[in-house]
């Protein structure tokens, strides 16, 4: 099997940050393009508004902060990358929903497989009502590998 472009998901977790050392090590075997990309959630005006921290003067909105937040992501695990020998890689930043913003992103791109960890930051209730790894390797339409 011959993985041309191998995206991975970040979220910051530990599984997500060994997600990222598998990719590329599979990046530098096969001479690959490796998509590095962080999903965080839109948080709307109606939430926001109901939200009980508020910005205060000089704070980011939620929006932005969580943005801000995905693009560090996404910048240290381009440079992480790196370190393991990387050289195709794309940093990408993306709002919305994980799993749908993954598969999306599969759609739009010519992706192979999908590396994610098994347990991301977000994966409270991930047992009872379906992680976010379990979707996208559900509804993928190419390889996707979970790790531990």
């Amino acid at each position: 099997m011959y993985f041309k472009n191998i995206l991975v998901a970040l979220d910051g977790s530990d599984h997500a940050m060994k997600a990222l050392e598998l990719a590329a090590q599979l990046e530098d075997k096969f001479d690959s393009s490796l998509h590095i990309l962080s999903v965080y959630r839109h948080y709307g005006h109606f939430e926001s508004s109901h939200s009980l921290v508020r910005p205060r003067e000089g704070m980011l909105p939620p929006d932005d902060a969580l943005k801000q937040i995905a693009r560090e992501i996404v910048e240290m695990g381009c440079s992480r990358a790196k370190e393991l020998g990387a050289t195709g890689i794309k940093g990408v930043v993306k709002r919305g929903k994980p799993s749908r913003v993954i598969l999306d992103y599969v759609k739009e791109h010519p992706v192979d497989c999908i590396i994610m960890g098994k347990r991301g930051i977000g994966d409270g209730g991930g047992g009872l009502l379906g992680s976010v790894s379990n979707r996208v390797a559900t509804l993928a339409p190419c390889t996707c590998i979970t790790v531990k």
